[in-house]
This record gives structure tokens, C-alpha cells and sequence, in this order.
């Protein structure tokens, strides 16, 4: 019997989701979406993020969804002060040595690991998409992948889910001069810009990375490269499936869309 989640993603074609008919359904989203929770009028089964810069940026948030206990699993990522990819601007914020001081200590988090440490879990016991689930631990090992819609799909597999169904993976990013003007987004640093505005129009809401955010940009070749290689191996698996109920979605090129409601009814091909 197949066991069904859903990856709710944060692109614009969210807006023609009825979430309303996701609340009994078993689900993960992931960064900022959190600030739809209340309208949505559920909490996920699970939110991530992948991205220590991220995470350090909205932790104070996630610990308010931690001490809520509304959130299954929080699987978050590597955000130690030795870690590489530190934004500068995280040097004006507030202080915090490590994940583990940074975040509410609570059964709930599973952090993200990059490698299987010594003595750690096998690596002949790794998925084809080389994560494993170490429930004894709170860890998700996983390689580093550059989109949490995809990281979604991997935590949801290695949870035990064969079935997996996207909404809101657009992954048709907008990044040009033009937008960039339209939108009041100014660049900071190398890799780094602000939103001078509530005008984002890459996400669902136009606040999503509204005035004062700072966030990165994804390199867009590179996402839907992933999810492409992603689809080579999931073709490999019999009892794993994975479908778009996205519709215009750039992922649509790999992935089986299917209309939402008609997935809901039970249609899958």
C-alpha cells in the first residue's frame, strides 16, 4: 500500500492551491512558509531548511514553531561557526556559536549532516540518493543539494514515503536587471541582496522576502539539474513515485503533472 506526502513548495502557483484540502494530508515545506501557516489553518508534518545561512537568519522563528510542538520533525541544517559558507552579514547579527545553542532543544530537530562521521552509520546503508535516516541520533545524512523542494523529496523518502507529490515548485526563478529594479532588491555582498520592498514576485506572497530580508539567489541551472539526475534514479526504484500537481511548472519537463484536485481523486497517470 503506497504511503502518500506532499512537498509544498513557495513558488507563485501556490496561490492556486486550495490548502485548505492539504490540512489531513501528511506534508513538508521549508524556509519562510511558515508565514502562511495561520492561513493555511494547518502546521506541516515537517519543515527543513537546508541552508545555514538561512537558518541562522529566521532561527529565532523556528524556535517559536519548536516550542509550538505543532511540527512532527525539523530537520535543519549545519550552521556551526566554522562553517564555510557563513554570510558576512551574520557577523552584525546576533551571536550564536552553534546549532546546538542556537536552536530549542526538543526531540523534534534532526540536523542535517553532510557526511557520515566515524563509527556513524554505514555507508553501504546509504539510499541510492545517499541519505539515511538516523532516528537514534536526530540526524538526516545527506550530500549537500541545493533546493529544498528536492532535499523534501529525499527527507520524505528516507522517512519510509513511496509516493510524493509537489505544489508550488515553479522553479522558474526571476533574476535580471529589470526584476531586480522592479522589485527594489539591491545586491550587499557577493551572493547576497536585500529587499528594499514587500514586492517579491518568486514566491507566493509578495512579503516573502519583503523590506528588510536578505536572502541569496539559486542558480537556477543548477536546480533543475538536480532534479533531473533526482528523476534518473527514482526511474531505477519500484516503489517510489514521484509527481508534479504544479501546473506550469519548469519540472513538469521530468515529472508526470498531474492536475491537483484530479491527484487528490486518485488519478496518477
Amino acid at each position: 500500500m503506497s504511503k502518500l506526502a506532499w512537498v509544498i513548495g513557495t513558488g507563485p502557483s501556490l496561490n492556486k492551491i486550495d490548502m485548505s484540502k492539504l490540512a489531513d494530508q501528511r506534508t513538508i515545506t521549508f524556509n519562510r512558509a511558515y508565514i502562511a501557516f495561520e492561513d493555511w489553518g494547518f502546521h506541516p508534518s515537517y519543515y527543513l531548511v537546508i541552508d545555514s545561512n538561512d537558518a541562522r537568519s529566521i532561527y529565532k522563528d523556528i524556535n517559536l514553531l519548536i516550542a509550538e510542538d505543532k511540527i512532527e520533525k525539523f530537520f535543519l541544517a549545519p550552521c556551526d561557526d566554522n562553517d564555510k559558507h557563513k554570510s558576512e552579514h551574520f557577523q552584525d547579527q546576533e551571536k550564536v556559536s552553534s546549532r546546538n545553542e542556537m536552536f530549542k532543544k526538543s526531540n523534534s530537530v534532526y540536523f542535517i549532516e553532510r557526511w557520515v562521521p566515524p563509527g556513524g552509520p554505514q555507508v553501504k546503508d546509504l539510499s541510492i540518493f545517499g541519505t539515511l535516516m538516523d532516528n537514534d541520533n536526530n540526524r538526516l545524512y545527506s550530500p549537500h543539494e541545493p533546493n529544498a523542494g528536492w532535499m523534501g523529496v529525499l527527507a520524505l523518502y528516507a522517512m519510509g514515503y513511496t509516493e510524493v507529490a509537489f505544489v508550488g515548485c515553479d522553479s522558474k526563478y526571476q533574476d535580471d536587471e529589470d526584476y531586480n529594479k522592479e522589485s527594489e532588491i539591491t545586491q550587499v555582498s557577493y551572493g547576497e541582496y536585500l529587499s528594499n520592498a514587500n514586492k517579491d514576485q518568486n514566491h507566493f506572497r509578495k512579503d516573502y522576502f519583503g523590506t528588510g530580508q536578505r536572502f541569496g539567489k539559486p542558480n537556477q541551472a543548477t536546480i533543475l539539474n538536480v532534479w533531473e539526475n533526482g528523476k534518473s534514479k527514482i526511474d531505477t526504484l519500484d516503489n517510489f513515485s514521484v509527481y508534479s500537481c504544479t501546473e506550469g511548472s519548469a519540472l513538469n519537463k521530468w515529472f508526470d503533472y498531474i492536475p491537483f484536485e484530479d491527484f487528490l481523486n486518485g488519478k496518477r497517470k
